[in-house]
Protein backbone atom coordinates (compact mmCIF):
# COMPACT_ATOMS: atom_id res chain seq x y z
CA UNK A 1 0.00 0.00 0.00
CA UNK A 2 1.75 3.08 -0.98
CA UNK A 3 0.91 6.36 0.90
CA UNK A 4 2.99 9.59 2.33
CA UNK A 5 5.09 7.76 5.01
CA UNK A 6 6.51 10.94 6.11
CA UNK A 7 3.01 12.74 6.88
CA UNK A 8 2.09 10.16 9.01
CA UNK A 9 5.40 10.24 11.07
CA UNK A 10 5.14 13.69 11.05
CA UNK A 11 1.75 13.46 12.63
CA UNK A 12 2.36 10.62 14.80
CA UNK A 13 5.26 12.92 16.23
CA UNK A 14 3.04 16.06 16.74
CA UNK A 15 -0.48 13.95 18.43
CA UNK A 16 1.97 11.66 20.79
CA UNK A 17 1.50 10.90 23.56
CA UNK A 18 -1.95 10.49 24.08
CA UNK A 19 -3.67 11.93 26.57
CA UNK A 20 -4.12 9.49 30.08
CA UNK A 21 -7.40 7.94 29.37
CA UNK A 22 -7.96 9.50 26.09
CA UNK A 23 -11.19 8.22 24.68
CA UNK A 24 -14.90 9.07 24.74
CA UNK A 25 -18.34 8.16 26.03
CA UNK A 26 -21.40 6.10 25.45
CA UNK A 27 -23.13 9.12 24.38
CA UNK A 28 -20.02 10.06 21.70
CA UNK A 29 -19.05 13.08 23.42
CA UNK A 30 -15.66 14.51 22.28
CA UNK A 31 -12.78 12.96 24.04
CA UNK A 32 -11.28 15.01 26.60
CA UNK A 33 -8.39 17.86 25.53
CA UNK A 34 -9.76 17.33 21.62
CA UNK A 35 -9.02 21.03 20.95
CA UNK A 36 -5.54 20.54 22.04
CA UNK A 37 -5.17 17.51 19.43
CA UNK A 38 -6.81 19.11 16.70
CA UNK A 39 -4.40 22.15 17.21
CA UNK A 40 -1.34 19.82 17.32
CA UNK A 41 -2.32 18.19 14.32
CA UNK A 42 -3.43 20.90 12.54
CA UNK A 43 0.21 22.12 13.19
CA UNK A 44 1.22 19.42 10.42
CA UNK A 45 -1.77 19.13 8.16
CA UNK A 46 -4.49 21.94 8.34
CA UNK A 47 -6.34 19.46 5.81
CA UNK A 48 -6.69 16.50 7.96
CA UNK A 49 -9.92 15.80 9.82
CA UNK A 50 -10.51 13.76 12.95
CA UNK A 51 -13.29 10.71 13.44
CA UNK A 52 -13.56 8.52 16.15
CA UNK A 53 -16.13 6.05 17.40
CA UNK A 54 -16.56 4.38 20.73
CA UNK A 55 -13.44 2.05 20.21
CA UNK A 56 -11.20 4.08 17.76
CA UNK A 57 -9.92 7.44 16.39
CA UNK A 58 -9.22 7.83 12.81
CA UNK A 59 -7.38 10.71 11.39
CA UNK A 60 -7.81 11.32 7.38
CA UNK A 61 -6.16 13.75 4.86
CA UNK A 62 -6.02 14.66 1.26
CA UNK A 63 -2.39 14.04 1.35
CA UNK A 64 -2.02 10.97 3.28
CA UNK A 65 -2.56 9.40 -0.34
CA UNK A 66 -5.62 7.02 0.02
CA UNK A 67 -5.01 5.77 3.68
CA UNK A 68 -6.31 6.55 6.97
CA UNK A 69 -4.52 6.71 10.40
CA UNK A 70 -6.62 4.57 12.82
CA UNK A 71 -5.30 5.05 16.73
CA UNK A 72 -6.98 2.94 19.56
CA UNK A 73 -8.69 3.98 22.35
CA UNK A 74 -8.11 1.78 25.40
CA UNK A 75 -11.09 1.89 27.08
CA UNK A 76 -14.25 4.43 27.80
CA UNK A 77 -15.62 6.60 30.36
CA UNK A 78 -19.42 6.29 31.90
CA UNK A 79 -20.95 7.43 34.40
CA UNK A 80 -23.78 7.10 36.94
CA UNK A 81 -26.43 9.70 38.01
CA UNK A 82 -25.01 10.84 41.00
CA UNK A 83 -21.26 10.18 40.13
CA UNK A 84 -18.77 11.72 38.30
CA UNK A 85 -17.40 10.09 35.07
CA UNK A 86 -15.25 7.53 35.17
CA UNK A 87 -12.94 5.15 33.34
CA UNK A 88 -14.24 2.11 31.91
CA UNK A 89 -10.78 -0.09 30.09
CA UNK A 90 -11.69 -2.02 27.21
CA UNK A 91 -11.47 -5.95 27.82
CA UNK A 92 -13.40 -7.54 25.66
CA UNK A 93 -12.11 -6.99 22.02
CA UNK A 94 -11.87 -10.34 19.84
CA UNK A 95 -7.93 -9.90 19.56
CA UNK A 96 -4.67 -11.16 21.10
CA UNK A 97 -5.03 -8.00 23.18
CA UNK A 98 -8.67 -7.79 23.99
CA UNK A 99 -8.20 -3.52 24.90
CA UNK A 100 -7.54 -2.99 21.64
CA UNK A 101 -10.18 -2.97 18.36
CA UNK A 102 -7.82 -1.69 16.15
CA UNK A 103 -6.00 -4.41 16.86
CA UNK A 104 -8.74 -7.05 16.39
CA UNK A 105 -9.66 -5.30 12.98
CA UNK A 106 -6.05 -6.22 11.68
CA UNK A 107 -5.99 -9.71 13.01
CA UNK A 108 -9.06 -10.51 11.15
CA UNK A 109 -8.22 -8.84 8.17
CA UNK A 110 -5.27 -11.43 7.76
CA UNK A 111 -7.39 -14.30 9.00
CA UNK A 112 -9.67 -12.95 6.12
CA UNK A 113 -6.69 -13.37 3.87
CA UNK A 114 -6.32 -16.92 4.48
CA UNK A 115 -9.50 -17.96 3.57
CA UNK A 116 -9.42 -15.27 -0.09
CA UNK A 117 -12.19 -13.31 1.63
CA UNK A 118 -10.47 -10.13 2.35
CA UNK A 119 -11.85 -8.39 -0.13
CA UNK A 120 -15.06 -7.24 1.61
CA UNK A 121 -13.47 -5.61 4.19
CA UNK A 122 -10.65 -2.54 4.00
CA UNK A 123 -7.43 -3.29 3.58
CA UNK A 124 -5.30 -2.93 7.18
CA UNK A 125 -2.26 -3.54 8.30
CA UNK A 126 0.04 -2.62 11.12
CA UNK A 127 2.65 0.54 10.55
CA UNK A 128 4.35 0.69 14.44
CA UNK A 129 3.70 0.98 18.06
CA UNK A 130 5.04 4.43 19.77
CA UNK A 131 5.21 5.55 23.24
CA UNK A 132 2.77 1.99 23.60
CA UNK A 133 0.14 3.13 21.45
CA UNK A 134 -0.42 0.60 18.40
CA UNK A 135 -0.62 2.75 15.29
CA UNK A 136 -2.58 1.33 11.97
CA UNK A 137 -2.93 2.16 8.34
CA UNK A 138 -6.30 1.28 6.25
CA UNK A 139 -7.25 2.37 3.01
CA UNK A 140 -9.65 4.75 2.67
CA UNK A 141 -13.42 4.41 2.49
CA UNK A 142 -16.13 6.70 2.10
CA UNK A 143 -19.19 5.14 4.60
CA UNK A 144 -22.56 4.65 2.97
CA UNK A 145 -24.17 7.51 5.13
CA UNK A 146 -22.37 9.94 3.38
CA UNK A 147 -23.95 8.89 -0.09
CA UNK A 148 -26.93 10.06 -0.87
CA UNK A 149 -27.81 6.37 -3.12
CA UNK A 150 -25.53 3.65 -3.81
CA UNK A 151 -22.59 5.01 -6.44
CA UNK A 152 -22.95 2.04 -8.65
CA UNK A 153 -26.36 0.48 -9.32
CA UNK A 154 -26.62 -2.96 -8.91
CA UNK A 155 -28.40 -4.63 -11.73
CA UNK A 156 -32.07 -5.86 -10.90
CA UNK A 157 -31.11 -9.76 -10.27
CA UNK A 158 -28.39 -8.83 -7.77
CA UNK A 159 -31.33 -6.48 -5.96
CA UNK A 160 -33.50 -9.11 -5.94
CA UNK A 161 -31.46 -11.61 -4.21
CA UNK A 162 -29.70 -9.29 -2.28
CA UNK A 163 -33.38 -7.96 -0.96
CA UNK A 164 -34.63 -12.06 -0.47
CA UNK A 165 -31.31 -12.35 1.68
CA UNK A 166 -31.98 -9.39 3.82
CA UNK A 167 -35.51 -10.73 4.53
CA UNK A 168 -34.50 -13.95 5.33
CA UNK A 169 -31.36 -13.09 7.53
CA UNK A 170 -30.60 -12.28 10.88
CA UNK A 171 -27.94 -9.60 9.54
CA UNK A 172 -29.37 -6.10 8.92
CA UNK A 173 -27.40 -4.79 6.29
CA UNK A 174 -28.07 -2.22 2.93
CA UNK A 175 -29.39 -4.77 0.61
CA UNK A 176 -27.92 -2.56 -2.18
CA UNK A 177 -24.55 -2.82 -0.92
CA UNK A 178 -24.59 -6.42 -0.71
CA UNK A 179 -26.20 -6.32 -4.26
CA UNK A 180 -23.05 -4.51 -5.22
CA UNK A 181 -21.04 -7.04 -3.94
CA UNK A 182 -22.73 -9.68 -5.92
CA UNK A 183 -22.78 -7.83 -8.81
CA UNK A 184 -18.52 -7.47 -8.11
CA UNK A 185 -17.70 -10.50 -6.55
CA UNK A 186 -20.31 -13.08 -8.14
CA UNK A 187 -23.10 -15.12 -5.45
CA UNK A 188 -20.63 -17.72 -4.79
CA UNK A 189 -18.16 -15.96 -3.04
CA UNK A 190 -21.00 -13.54 -1.20
CA UNK A 191 -22.27 -16.75 -0.04
CA UNK A 192 -18.81 -17.92 1.36
CA UNK A 193 -18.10 -14.84 3.32
CA UNK A 194 -21.63 -15.00 4.61
CA UNK A 195 -20.94 -18.09 6.02
CA UNK A 196 -17.38 -17.40 6.84
CA UNK A 197 -19.33 -14.54 8.86
CA UNK A 198 -22.03 -16.86 10.54
CA UNK A 199 -19.46 -19.89 11.35
CA UNK A 200 -16.36 -18.40 11.84
CA UNK A 201 -16.57 -14.49 13.32
CA UNK A 202 -19.47 -13.41 13.61
CA UNK A 203 -18.12 -10.05 14.92
CA UNK A 204 -17.85 -8.84 11.15
CA UNK A 205 -21.26 -8.02 10.51
CA UNK A 206 -22.77 -7.87 13.89
CA UNK A 207 -22.42 -3.80 13.52
CA UNK A 208 -22.56 -3.31 9.52
CA UNK A 209 -24.49 -0.30 9.64
CA UNK A 210 -24.33 2.60 7.22
CA UNK A 211 -21.33 4.70 8.82
CA UNK A 212 -19.23 1.26 9.02
CA UNK A 213 -19.95 -0.03 5.44
CA UNK A 214 -19.25 1.93 2.26
CA UNK A 215 -17.30 2.43 -0.95
CA UNK A 216 -13.45 2.18 -2.21
CA UNK A 217 -12.31 5.48 -4.05
CA UNK A 218 -12.94 3.08 -6.91
CA UNK A 219 -16.46 2.28 -6.38
CA UNK A 220 -15.87 -1.57 -5.12
CA UNK A 221 -18.13 -2.28 -1.95
CA UNK A 222 -16.15 -2.57 1.67
CA UNK A 223 -16.53 -2.87 5.21
CA UNK A 224 -14.40 -0.31 6.95
CA UNK A 225 -15.18 -1.03 10.47
CA UNK A 226 -15.32 -4.76 11.54
CA UNK A 227 -14.27 -5.11 14.81
CA UNK A 228 -17.66 -5.04 16.01
CA UNK A 229 -18.02 -3.87 19.95
CA UNK A 230 -18.47 -5.79 23.25
CA UNK A 231 -19.33 -4.12 26.82
CA UNK A 232 -20.32 -7.09 29.07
Amino acid sequence: MNFNYQLVDKILNAILPLPENFGIDELYDEPNDLLLFKNKLHEVDKEAIIFFGLTKMVISSPQLNGVVIKIPFNGRYGSDDDEKPYWIPFKWADASDCSDYCLAEWEKYNKLKKYRLNCFVAKTFYYKQIMGVRIFIQEQVIPLDEFYKTPIIPSKNSQKLAKQWWRESKISIDPDWMANCLDLYGQAKVKKFLHYCEDIDPDILEDAHSGNIGYRTNGTPVILDYSNYLDF
